[in-house]
């Protein structure tokens, strides 16, 4: 029996070519390595600068309003009846006088002739009464006469003239009764003259209410038929203001708004009015603003919707710098916080809770002093206190401003006392103050701090602060345009546990 031996299989590799390949692509990838590893890091949490720049500042409140005619008249009916015709429509000018409209005008021509007439009956009666009277005055001569004679009794003369009398009044009456039917007609030539509409003033109709053939009901006021601007090519803006910027506007400021019809046109005016009297909605107070303004070619139409900056202050050719790098500060220069027992003097440990004069020693505890410095800045902080002190008065307001003054003419005299380092955490407490006190000097000016990179560390330079637009704020100091300010980034501050009331650390959970 014989056996069948299968073939050996030959054992088969990668081509060379995908050998050459994968080599190729090992070495890419290493050299890709390398260099990640060579390469010079980025620095972590790195600043962010902005420039100082040279320009214009523009600080201005932002509000809405809608716009008016300067004078806008209503006209309207005194009398009832029914339209006749309309010589007017909308948009048309129109001139003082001229006829805009009729009412049908016989119910008050029939009133005016009766009234005529009633004049005429009058006229009669005065002159039949003055006929009695002629007669009761001759009857009464010959009485006279006759009593004079003797012939008549005095009784009769007294019944004669009496008679005379009640005819001289008869006259007066009827005389009386002319007068009053004049003043009736002539109270109907008033309405009837009223069937006519007439334009008060010059102007453009702006709103007709009426079609001929409408009756128009004149009982306790007047409709209102026309309305007319006297002149457009000139508006007036109605601003609402609110109340917590209404305290810095003023008459004669300008004013720069846009209207949606025309977004990309912009329009200016001035501030004619300030009205006292508020506006509340949904417990927001407000009050009107007025500005009036040109309306070239005739775009602007009243009732359109304002979008109005008005102008606080406008500033040229000025340093400024992002308003991010007033806020910004180191996490060294921020205000440590202050919890926990202090010493005598608000330094050092022992002792009971910190008392009066805790923001002086908190502002030594920031400034890192030495026990020589400390010894000598303390010893000039209790000075100033007990001078502001004895300088204060009753008034609160009075007390706070004499503390402020003597803490800023300590930190003059504790100045010469620091390091450099220590003089600029001086600056940034500084302008930590200037801020909580809201001082402006005669310029309106503030004092503040901005930070600068100097061998790649922040360093505080000081500065007065000005106006601000909200984007960037005015700036004087010791800075020059293309200075590049820091306005973020940067180590953040650690997370510093609080301390217990034993005095050990609470533990945070995150």
């Amino acid at each position: 029996m014989s056996l069948n031996t299968a073939p050996t299989r030959r054992k088969q590799g990668l081509p060379r070519p995908v050998l050459y390949g994968l080599a190729a692509l090992g070495l890419v990838i290493a050299a890709w390595g390398g260099w990640q590893l060579l390469k010079p890091k980025a620095p972590k949490d790195p600043y962010r600068t902005e420039q100082v720049q040279q320009g214009d500042i523009t600080k201005s409140v932002s509000a809405s309003g809608s716009l008016q005619a300067l004078v806008t008249v209503d006209v309207g009916s005194q009398i009832s009846g029914q339209i006749l015709k309309v010589f007017v429509d909308f948009n048309d000018q129109v001139r003082a006088g001229q006829l805009l409209a009729t009412l049908d005008p016989q119910t008050y021509e029939s009133r005016l002739r009766q009234g005529q007439a009633q004049i005429a009956a009058n006229q009669a009666q005065v002159a039949q009464a003055q006929a009695q009277a002629d007669v009761a005055r001759a009857a009464y001569n010959r009485t006279k006469s006759l009593f004079d004679q003797g012939i008549m009794a005095k009784a009769a003369l007294e019944t004669a003239e009496a008679s005379w009398k009640a005819a001289q009044a008869n006259v007066q009456a009827a005389r009386a009764g002319v007068t009053q039917s004049q003043a009736a007609l002539a109270s109907t030539r008033t309405d009837l003259s009223r069937t006519k509409i007439i334009a008060p003033i010059d102007g453009v109709v702006i709103n007709r209410t009426i079609e001929p053939g409408q009756t128009v009901a004149a009982s306790l006021q007047a409709p209102v038929l026309f309305q007319i601007a006297q002149d457009l090519s000139k508006l007036e803006v109605k601003i609402t203001v609110d109340e917590a910027d209404i305290g810095q506007v003023r008459e004669g400021q300008l004013v720069r708004f846009t209207v949606d019809a025309f977004p990309d046109d912009n329009f200016a005016g001035v501030v004619t009015q300030v009205r006292k009297q508020p506006e509340t909605e949904s417990n927001v107070v407000a009050y009107i603003v007025i500005a009036q303004a040109q309306n070239p070619g005739g775009k602007l139409m009243p009732g359109m919707t304002a979008n109005a900056d008005i102008v606080l202050q406008q500033l040229e050719g000025v340093l400024k710098v992002p308003a991010a790098a007033l806020r910004w500060s180191p996490p060294d220069s921020q205000p440590k916080a202050q919890a926990g027992p202090a010493g005598p003097g608000g330094g050092g440990p022992g002792g009971g809770q910190r008392q009066r004069g805790a923001g002086g020693a908190a502002m030594l505890d920031d400034l890192a002093l030495n026990a020589d410095q400390r010894a000598k800045a303390e010893a000039i902080l209790s000075e100033a206190r007990a001078k502001a002190m004895a300088a204060a008065s009753g008034d609160p307001t009075a007390r706070r401003q004499a503390v402020r003054q003597a803490m800023q003419e300590a930190l003059t005299r504790i100045e010469p006392l620091l390091k450099p380092a220590q003089k600029e955490k001086l600056v940034a407490i500084r302008a930590r103050m200037a801020a909580s006190g809201g001082r402006r000097d005669q310029g309106g000016m503030s004092a503040g701090a901005v930070y600068v990179l100097r061998d790649g560390k922040p360093t505080a330079v000081p500065v007065r602060v000005g106006a601000s637009d909200g984007s960037f704020t005015q700036v004087v100091g010791a800075l020059k345009a293309g200075d590049q300010v820091i306005i973020g980034g940067g180590p953040k501050a650690p997370v510093q546990a609080r301390g217990g009331p034993m005095g050990g650390n609470v533990r945070v959970r995150m």
